[in-house]
């Protein structure tokens, strides 16, 4: 019974998504993971994902690369041939970018919870996250910058 218990805790806790971002530079990276964390886009074209954001507290460490979010959702969801459903959701982020090669990211849940919905908002974060990076360059790998100090260029 003991062991039951245990495995449900730790299956209920700690939930997250990875992602790695090959071809990005970390500043581009970081820039866009921030970005996405203080301003998050719920307004999607189906409506069972869509939600209004009440309350978005975002705490950016940058010594530690690490974003900690704290978000308060609300919804009212009409689908056919059903009473409207009101959901009030409250969850708690965190969201690790590690240098490693390529760049990876870690988003988890650091809230009790079904892995599903921790898995869906870390799914949700990464696609916002590619969206916003879609909108920047693409850094210049080193052999293709010349010196300034190179007669050749």
């Amino acid at each position: 019974m003991r062991s039951l218990l245990l495995l449900l805790t730790l299956s209920l806790t700690a939930c997250g998504v990875d992602a790695t971002f090959p071809d990005r530079n970390p500043d581009q990276l970081w820039k866009a993971l921030k970005a996405v964390a203080e301003h998050p886009d719920y307004d999607h074209s189906d409506i069972t994902k869509r939600w209004t954001v009440v309350e978005n507290i975002v705490h950016v460490d940058e010594v530690h690369r690490r974003i900690d979010i704290d978000r308060h959702l609300k919804r009212l969801l009409y689908r056919p041939r059903t009473k409207p459903l009101y959901e009030d959701v409250h969850w708690r982020f965190q969201i690790h970018m590690f240098p490693t090669d390529p760049l990876s990211v870690r988003f988890e849940s650091i809230d009790p919870g079904l892995p599903t919905k921790a898995q869906f908002e870390g799914d949700r974060y990464f696609s916002e996250v590619r969206r916003f990076l879609a909108g920047l360059p693409r850094p210049e790998s080193s052999s293709d910058v010349k010196s300034e100090d190179d007669p050749s260029s």
